[in-house]
């Protein structure tokens, strides 16, 4: 709960920084994003893994003001909605995040009363249970064509990330035996990362107006103690009404009341040089208990989106390739559900 606190005051401290002017001004959105991989409803039950990144929570909220950071960026304001396809805006968001991983158990014997297989004790090979908690700032430099986002995320491992608290929660509501194996999570750590990341798009428009589809290439790059790596990607969409994915002005001449669903795929090859859910070893055991992690890793994700007003609903899947050599599953696969209200928060 300390830590909760300590996060939520941060954020607090950081909307404290954004001047009135601004905050009366139009704000892009609220997100909420839910990862879990028991989601992954294309596989059949007995085939779901639960083991690797198996949960996942984001909660942001945007706004349309750059404190201090936009005044180096002289060429543009704050979002306001109104923007000509020409023109750049600036964006804030301020989020906080959790995530979870634990080994796989599709190797390991234990069994309790009901018939599941419980994880007593890592074993050579296996990845650390982990709980990762963390805020994020984004800094985005938006137009209809190009985003480009500058963040720096900061958090912590360990018990205070709350993940051990939250699994043992929900096993208890579903009554599930609680996984013994997190006393050998990986301790508490403070660990901090910056990024850069750059979006393109190239769109097709229908008669009316509205686009049918869409190609969006980026490119990322972040370097800190929480995670060093790059990865390339290619995202396309194909639908009726396709909303555009960061600009508010493009999506106010769509319409408010607006319509559109469509599919999304896409694939991405990235190059880790550290991460330290991996590249750390368990701190109640040896070295012994560490992992061969892969640099490069492929993973490929796909759904679908409706969106209507100003609410769009995504849902859609995940399969990554092998980070470590050690991994059981050659492609783990998680599902995640989005919830995106634009203008959420406008004053």
């Amino acid at each position: 709960m300390t830590t909760l606190r300590a996060l939520a005051l941060a954020l607090q401290m950081s909307f404290a920084l954004v001047p009135p002017a601004a905050l009366a001004q139009a704000v892009p959105g609220t997100q909420v994003t839910g990862d879990n991989d028991a989601l992954d409803v294309w596989l059949p039950q007995k085939e779901r893994p639960d083991g690797e990144y198996t949960n996942g929570l984001r909660v942001s909220l945007s706004r349309s003001a750059a404190p201090l950071w936009g005044r180096l960026v002289r060429s543009a304001a704050p979002c306001t909605g109104r923007e000509s396809p020409e023109q750049r805006c600036l964006t804030t968001e301020l989020a906080i995040a959790q995530q979870m991983y634990t080994p796989e158990p599709l190797n390991h014997h234990g069994v309790d009363s009901t018939g599941d297989i419980v994880i007593h004790s890592p074993i050579a090979g296996d990845r650390a249970f982990a709980g990762w908690l963390h805020a994020d700032v984004t800094a985005n430099i938006i137009s209809e064509q190009r985003l480009t986002s500058f963040g720096i995320v900061a958090g912590i491992t360990g018990p205070q990330s709350g993940a051990e608290a939250l699994q043992r929660s929900f096993h208890h509501i579903i009554d599930q035996t609680d996984p013994p194996g997190w006393r050998y999570q990986l301790g508490l750590h403070p660990a901090a990362s910056v990024s850069y990341t750059d979006h393109l798009r190239a769109s097709l428009t229908a008669l009316d107006g509205h686009d049918f589809a869409d190609v969006m290439p980026s490119w990322s790059a972040q370097l800190g103690n929480a995670r060093t790596s790059a990865h390339g990607e290619v995202l396309a969409r194909l639908g009726y009404h396709v909303a555009h994915p960061w600009s508010p002005a493009a999506r106010e001449r769509a319409g408010a009341r607006d319509f559109g669903i469509w599919l999304y795929a896409g694939v991405r090859e990235s190059f880790v040089a550290y991460d330290q859910l991996l590249d750390r070893s368990y701190v109640k055991n040896d070295s012994t208990f560490s992992v061969s992690r892969i640099p490069w890793v492929n993973s490929y994700q796909f759904g679908i989106a409706v969106r209507r007003h100003s609410l769009t609903i995504t849902f859609g899947g995940t399969h990554d390739g092998k980070e470590y050599r050690t991994e059981e599953v050659p492609n783990h696969s998680y599902g995640t559900i989005t919830v995106t209200v634009d203008r959420g928060l406008e004053r």
